[in-house]
């Protein structure tokens, strides 16, 4: 079982965390390989008759590597990708005999270089795209050699094929296989049931806010004619079926919630409000962590789900008027608070729980009574009002690990701008680094 238990370390790491450490420890247990973790001695190389080469151009040139040994290493990523995700490290060689286990390392020159022309190569010739695939190069020398690991999610935009080989692959047991018409087919009607599986958990949680909403508007019956209330909520799901196990006994995957400043061009906004209201210690609820906080006027409230799903969810019980006007407002620093609070959750999640190749979607909806002003703050008006009826639920994002958090900000301001008519061109930048705990 020590093997065992070393090789499911390195599954439950995240790729920043995996060092040369973590491959020595697997030639040590004598790790064997499993539906979810693949070694390679090498880059795989068939010799050409009559060419002199004797391995791959990469290991004797370190310029391109060879159509062979791209098209063996990316059927690995492909077959994980349409089977439950999995981890390639190559540079682990494996013994001949029966069960086949770790037996020793083999550095390779240049590893960052070949980990880039591997993730270009998987861009090329794997087709759908990919939703999510990380790379990781251990560098061990001077010169640069060293490991490549690769970590792919299960995907549900396949299945995948190569268009170099035009075959689809699928990983069964502890080999990658091609896929036969019948699994193809069977995939297929797979991802769709999966798709609509994240469709109902999203319904699930707009069924939530529409009802907090309308309690709001209940509570607000018979008082004086008044700024609506306003629900604001940001929901992240993983978009493959997902499971924490005992995340009720797990506080530490709880994103402890801070405030920050967002750079905005030139300037900064504070977004302190209200990510600080909602950093404390998580309740238990059913396979759930909670959070609420229900202050005299606002009442802001996160979710953690042993299915991955993560929550925030921001409610306005009454809002003063503002300049004589009794129309709804919402605050971009809000919005901006609960999307960043969101995916610092994710990224926590990814970090401990080594869910590199997981894909999230994201979605932000607005519940209120048009018409609804758009602020930066009290002193600045730099919005619009939204003309279309409420509630407004802008499109849905993609998160992935290696989604550009910056320029997924800037996205979400600029629809909302768009869907009040407006227009906005400036970037925004979030202190990422120091949010992390």
């Amino acid at each position: 079982m020590y093997f065992e238990r070393r090789t499911l370390s390195i599954l439950r790491k995240s790729l920043t965390e995996i060092s040369i450490a973590d491959l020595d420890a697997l030639i040590a247990s004598e790790a064997r390989e499993t539906g979810e973790l693949e070694f390679k001695g090498s880059l795989p190389f068939v010799p050409t008759k009559g060419q002199p080469a004797a391995a791959d151009r990469w290991i004797e040139k370190g310029d391109r590597l060879g159509d062979y040994a791209r098209d063996q290493l990316l059927a690995e990523v492909v077959a994980f990708a349409n089977a439950d995700g999995g981890t390639l490290i190559v540079g682990i060689h494996e013994t001949k005999d029966e069960p086949r286990r770790a037996e020793s390392l083999e550095a390779l020159p240049n590893c960052e270089g070949l980990t880039r022309r591997l993730l270009d190569a998987a861009e090329d010739v794997i087709e759908p795209r990919l939703p999510t695939i990380n790379a990781r190069a251990i560098s061990v020398s001077k010169d640069g050699s060293g490991y490549v690991v690769l970590r792919v999610g299960k995907s549900l935009a396949g299945p995948h094929r190569l268009t170099t080989t035009r075959e689809f692959y699928v990983r069964r047991g502890e080999r990658a296989a091609r896929m036969t018409v019948r699994e193809i087919k069977d995939h297929t009607l797979e991802t769709l049931r999966f798709a609509d599986r994240l469709e109902v958990a999203f319904a699930e949680r707009r069924t939530n806010a529409s009802a907090e909403y309308q309690r709001l508007l209940r509570t607000a019956q018979g008082t004086p004619i008044g700024i609506p209330p306003l629900v604001l909520r940001v929901t992240a799901a993983p978009t493959t079926p997902q499971t924490v196990p005992d995340l009720t006994r797990r506080h530490p995957l709880w994103w402890k919630g801070r405030g920050f400043r967002l750079k905005v061009d030139q300037g900064e906004v504070d977004c302190g409000f209200p990510l600080r209201q909602c950093g404390g210690e998580p309740r238990v609820r059913l396979r759930s962590l909670v959070a609420d906080i229900d202050p005299n006027y606002d009442y802001i409230s996160r979710l953690l789900r042993s299915d991955g799903v993560v929550e925030f969810l921001m409610c306005e019980h009454r809002q003063d008027a503002y300049q004589g006007s009794t129309a709804a407002r919402i605050y971009v620093g809000w919005l901006v608070g609960l999307t960043v609070g969101a995916i610092c959750q994710v990224d926590h999640l990814r970090k401990h729980l080594a869910w590199d190749a997981v894909e999230y979607g994201l979605e932000i909806e607005v519940w209120t009574a048009a018409p609804l002003s758009v602020f930066w703050g009290d002193r600045e008006y730099r919005g619009a009002v939204v003309k279309d009826e409420l509630p407004l639920t802008l499109p849905r994002y993609s998160l992935a690990s290696d989604t550009p958090r910056d320029e997924l900000l800037t996205m979400i301001v600029r629809d909302l701008y768009d869907a009040c008519g407006s227009t906005w061109n400036q970037r925004c930048e979030a202190p990422w680094d120091n949010l992390q705990n």
